[in-house]
């Protein structure tokens, strides 16, 4: 069943004037409506906006919907106020924060974080919104992995079924259930599978000691990698996991990157954005995948007045055009 986000309340009313109520209070004192109500945001103060780094998954799938692929992978052409912050957690709290700013965050990660989702364009950021195609303001949860020659026999089967796995009916019970958007769903059981895949059988059944499996790259998919990965290590026993998620960069450089043989390798990474075939991260062949849709949320603090903006809207305040809320309030 598809989920309907809700939008958090609008922006907290400060003042409720009862005129005539107050026996201390002259007629002079007593104009204006009786149900008067009057709102604490300031549209005069300055606006503070907030952007992932340049390796961030979200950053890429944000500005690419603005059409300001410069803002990609150059700080240089936002406003020189912003502030730069580690991941959707980190965006959270600093506009829960911060009464007069602004950001972008993880559809997935709205629900639940005290903030406002903005619609844009005039669309309701929502899961049916990103699957009909009517709020554009969306991306896909992608995977890339070591390739075999870099891992030994049993990490390879232990990969190769827990994607397996992710591909399943309760695979995708387990993604919905953490808010990734499915546009496809499977329609073979986990048991269907074993009984068919004679590799997923044997590295189901075999015993023994565990393997680690490292797991990292985006922070708006680890919710998502996580909840699949304690749902498939109680399904496989020798399969144990570590997670090490600090941006979709990451997950290239740590897999078929220059860092895939360091201490913080990774066996499978996830990326909030999309795998480059050709470039400074060139994915190999048949390593890589699809496991979601997630939408991008523009959002403020729950005291804010705003309710939707424009992809113009956005570019103008990330570059410094609009510098006061009073600019896009009416």
């Amino acid at each position: 069943m598809i989920k309907k986000l809700l939008l958090l309340p609008l922006g907290f009313i400060a003042c409720l004037s009862l005129f005539g109520c107050n026996n201390n209070q002259d007629s002079s004192s007593q104009q204006g409506s009786s149900d008067q109500i009057t709102s604490s945001f300031d549209t005069s103060k300055n606006i503070k906006v907030y952007t992932r780094n340049t390796s961030s998954g979200t950053r890429d799938g944000f500005f690419t919907a603005l059409g300001w692929k410069e803002a990609i992978k150059s700080d240089a052409v936002l406003v020189e106020s912003k502030a730069i912050v580690t991941g959707n957690g980190d965006m959270i709290t600093k506009i829960q924060n911060d009464e007069y700013g602004i950001g972008y965050i993880s559809l997935s990660s709205l629900e639940g974080s005290n903030l406002k989702g903005l619609d844009f364009e005039g669309v309701e950021p929502t899961e049916e919104n990103v699957i009909n195609g009517s709020y554009t303001l969306s991306r896909n949860f992608n995977y890339i992995l070591r390739q075999d020659s870099d891992m030994s026999e049993n990490e390879q089967d232990l990969v190769y079924s827990f994607l397996k796995y992710i591909n399943t009916v309760e695979g995708a019970s387990i993604i919905g259930g953490q808010d990734g958007i499915l546009t496809n769903i499977p329609d073979k059981t986990w048991s269907e599978v074993i009984a068919s895949d004679a590799r997923v059988k044997a590295t189901v059944e075999k015993t023994g000691s565990k393997t680690m499996i490292n797991l990292g790259g985006s922070t708006s998919v680890q919710k998502v990698a996580k909840a699949l990965a304690e749902a498939f290590e109680e399904v496989c026993p020798t399969f144990a996991f570590k997670q090490n998620h600090t941006g979709s960069g990451d997950a290239y450089s740590r897999t078929q990157g220059d860092e895939k043989n360091g201490v913080n390798k990774l066996h499978i990474g996830f990326l909030s954005r999309e795998i480059e075939l050709e470039g400074s991260e060139p994915a190999v062949a048949g390593t890589y995948g699809t496991i979601c849709k997630d939408g991008i949320v523009a959002v403020v603090n729950a005291e804010n007045t705003l309710e939707s903006v424009t992809a113009m809207d956005l570019r103008k305040m990330y570059d410094g055009t609009f510098s006061t809320w009073s600019q896009i309030i009416e």
